[in-house]
């Protein structure tokens, strides 16, 4: 794990060292910072909020009920999506049920003022919270998607 230029950590893949960088809050991160897990799938850069994590895992297979594919959710429709390093995360629920979505694996932790989240415009609006989609940060000329996957679980628990 190393930090670039812009304060990004880059992640080395093991399981241990991403499971203990989500575990511990940094003490040099302050109450207006938001730590954000950044990972990508179809060309499309997302982030999460490391708070709602409780455990990454590599994905070996598994087919239960409380497991999903992250492109089959937020429709990515037909396009044909190729996983590299297939990684299963552990969403908390605070209900003790299982919320697990497999992502590709995750790119970076990186801290964030939340002044430089942008919303989404009031058209658009409705549109991408359904999806779990709350607002846009722009990095190294690159849009990210800031995702709440426990607003992706109401509305999987709705359906």
């Amino acid at each position: 794990m190393r930090a670039d230029e812009t304060g990004q950590t880059s992640i080395n893949g093991t399981n241990e060292v991403i499971n203990s960088l989500i575990a511990e809050t940094p003490p040099e991160r302050g109450m207006d910072s938001l730590n954000l897990l950044l990972f990508s799938v179809g060309e499309v850069y997302f982030g999460i909020d490391a708070d709602q994590v409780s455990e990454i895992t590599a994905y070996n297979g598994d087919k239960s009920d409380d497991l999903f594919w992250f492109h089959e959710k937020m429709g990515y429709g037909d396009k044909t999506i190729r996983y590299y390093s297939p990684t299963v995360v552990t969403i908390k629920t605070g209900e003790g049920l299982p919320y697990r979505v497999i992502i590709d694996s995750l790119e970076n932790i990186s801290e964030f003022n939340p002044d430089d989240i942008r919303p989404f415009p009031a058209l658009l609006e409705p549109f991408v919270l359904r999806s779990g989609i709350w607002g846009i940060l722009s990095r190294n000329g690159s849009t990210i998607l800031l995702l709440d996957f426990k607003r992706l679980l109401r509305q999987k628990v709705k359906n």
